[in-house]
């Protein structure tokens, strides 16, 4: 099992914090979200060597701290950080997961490592991590029809949604292959390089079946100041 860790925006929301560092280093009671989601991995077994984090915005800042705290995990640079958008940087990823299953999440969520355990254990190879019956306006939702997902979109209306993704996935190497083939065409043939990956996932589901783990811990998705209080709140 591999992870990937998209952590090459702006943050700009978080502002005075990201005027000095990446979103993923601002600290939620003296601990890093980037810190705490590779802690999540490593406690369930993932080795540092099967992580990649793709960065982009101050990734000096991330550079230096992973090759002091987190020596094995691998970094790849989106050099189009200021014009691409996080399905760009996962594609930067192809080749490091390639023909595996694998973990996606963003680097501004900030979780309880069970979350990574339910994950790797379930019994189904793709999953989204979804906080079911509540609805977050700027947030990504699901709509599900016979179990299984059929939509993840931010337009989804509160009526029709049945929760909302906290930006965490699990994809089978099956789902991996197609995924980057819907990638790949949204890229290079229809040359949008400023897509959210929940874009190409949506249209997964016409070629696989995604479920939902349904969520019974704490998550915080870190945009704003707002999002940092609660965070500190609830940890």
């Amino acid at each position: 099992m591999k992870a990937v860790i998209l952590a090459a925006g702006f943050g700009s929301r978080l502002r005075p914090f990201t005027e000095v560092i990446p979103k993923c280093m601002i600290e939620v009671n003296n601990v890093k979200i980037i810190e705490k989601q590779i802690s999540n991995l490593v406690r369930n077994n993932i080795r540092l060597e099967d992580i990649v984090v793709v960065v982009g915005y101050k990734k000096e800042k991330i550079e230096r701290y992973i090759n002091e705290v987190y020596k094995g995990v691998k970094i790849i640079f989106n050099k189009d950080y200021e014009t691409t958008n996080n399905m760009y940087s996962l594609n930067l990823a192809k080749d490091f997961v390639k023909d595996e299953e694998f973990l996606l999440m963003n680097a501004d969520v900030y979780f309880e490592e069970e979350i990574i355990k339910e994950l790797i254990n379930s019994k189904h190879g793709n999953l989204i991590v979804c906080d079911d019956g509540i609805y977050i306006e700027e947030s990504m939702k699901i709509t599900k029809q016979e179990g299984k997902i059929n939509k993840i979109s931010k337009a989804i209306s509160k009526q029709d949604a049945y929760g909302v993704s906290i930006d965490v996935y699990k994809f089978s190497k099956k789902a991996n292959i197609d995924l980057f083939n819907i990638i790949h065409n949204i890229i290079y043939i229809e040359k949008n390089i400023n897509s959210w990956t929940e874009v190409a996932i949506d249209m997964l589901f016409e070629k696989q079946d995604f479920y939902s783990l349904d969520m019974k811990y704490r998550w915080v998705e870190i945009d704003n100041l707002n999002d940092l209080k609660h965070a500190e709140e609830i940890f």
